[in-house]
């Protein structure tokens, strides 16, 4: 066919990876693999944990890592980050929750794919 002709698999754009920092390490990660608190905005503003990454309201992100949580507490960063005066200690907690259960996802062994497979 002609110059400008493509075939189908040529010319695919690679999909957009958001790009987050941590509040605490200042480490860049993708989007989905930091935790994200949120100030909601409107009369009475909450501090929230934001599960999808959704939620209206300025946001902070921290690593999903104990350390960077505690840390984050300790050295008021999502106060800071967030422009509020405090966040609440079932925030932390929550944040602590997730992330522990996440660490334990990760490390987890891999299960053979059937029963018949041994592993070495």
């Amino acid at each position: 066919m002609g110059e400008g002709w493509r075939s189908r698999g040529e010319g695919m754009k690679q999909r957009h990876v958001p790009i987050r920092m941590c509040v605490v390490c200042r480490e860049t990660s993708v989007k989905r693999s930091l935790l994200r608190v949120v100030r909601t905005a409107g009369e009475d503003p909450r501090v929230i944990f934001d599960k999808n990454g959704k939620a209206n309201g300025r946001g902070a992100y921290v690593c999903a890592v104990k350390e960077c949580i505690e840390k984050a507490v300790k050295q008021k960063r999502f106060e800071r980050s967030l422009n509020v005066n405090s966040v609440p200690d079932g925030l932390v907690a929550e944040l602590l929750t997730v992330a522990v259960g996440s660490a334990s996802s990760t490390n987890a062994p891999a299960m053979p794919a059937s029963p018949d497979v041994e592993t070495v």
